[in-house]
């Protein structure tokens, strides 16, 4: 038994929209929590966000790369359209989650 035994690991294909809209809830209910344990929390989820929206990115650029290769199908294309509507919709979600308010005038 090692610690690496205690790893998780998550299908941004196919659970993405999930664990993404349950961090999104995190950082939007704790992010400006006046608990600095909450706040913590958030600030963990806002850094999960943000690398898995750079692993899911970087899967995006790889799947470029074979297609410009000629090796993906009209299915595979479609796919690939998918997955970057989600990660462009996810992307714009983190930034509307982490902007800092507008003061009042």
């Amino acid at each position: 038994m090692s610690l690496s035994d205690l790893d998780v690991c998550i299908n941004l294909y196919r659970d993405g929209d999930k664990i993404f809209d349950l961090l999104k809830a995190v950082i939007r209910e704790w992010l400006n929590s006046p608990w600095p344990h909450e706040k913590e929390r958030a600030v963990y989820a806002k850094e999960l966000f943000t690398r898995s929206l750079k692993l899911y990115g970087q899967y995006l650029d790889q799947a470029h790369q074979r297609a410009r290769s000629g090796f993906f199908t009209p299915a595979d294309r479609k796919i690939l359209k998918q997955l970057e509507e989600r990660h462009a919709y996810w992307e714009n979600k983190l930034q509307e989650l982490t902007a800092e308010p507008k003061p009042a005038d």
